[in-house]
């Protein structure tokens, strides 16, 4: 298992690659191949927060990486911060997930464009 960590500081498990962990995702983006998020989602109410966002986090990671390797473990925590029933739908919804990762990605890049550009301007060309 490889550790990520959190924005926050806080450790958080996701598996390397698709099925890691052992567990199958909710769908694989080539056949839509549906789980139960019922079940997920019994299990999540009977967790702590940082349990649950886990549980969702090691589901959502596979799926995002298919989406988006690179920046999949940046993705996930970005979508982790969203409300847990927007997640349940992104892992129902491929089509929602690959918005939502377009979208993830778009901000990513327009925080590392202004970051250059605060670089940039930093510069003293005296």
């Amino acid at each position: 298992m490889q550790q990520q960590m959190h924005p926050r500081g806080r450790m958080f498990r996701y598996p390397q690659g698709r099925g890691g962990s052992g567990d199958v995702p909710p769908y694989d983006m080539g056949n839509n191949m549906p789980l139960t998020i019922g079940a997920l989602a019994s299990n999540l109410s009977n967790a702590t927060p940082e349990q649950q966002r886990t549980m969702l986090g090691e589901v959502l990671y596979p799926l995002v990486e298919q989406v988006e390797a690179e920046s999949a473990a940046k993705v996930t925590g970005m979508l982790l911060e969203m409300d847990q029933t927007e997640v349940l739908h992104l892992l129902e919804s491929p089509e929602a997930l690959k918005a939502k990762v377009a979208e993830a990605m778009d901000v990513l890049r327009s925080v590392a464009a202004g970051g250059a550009t605060e670089q940039l301007a930093s510069l003293n060309l005296s």
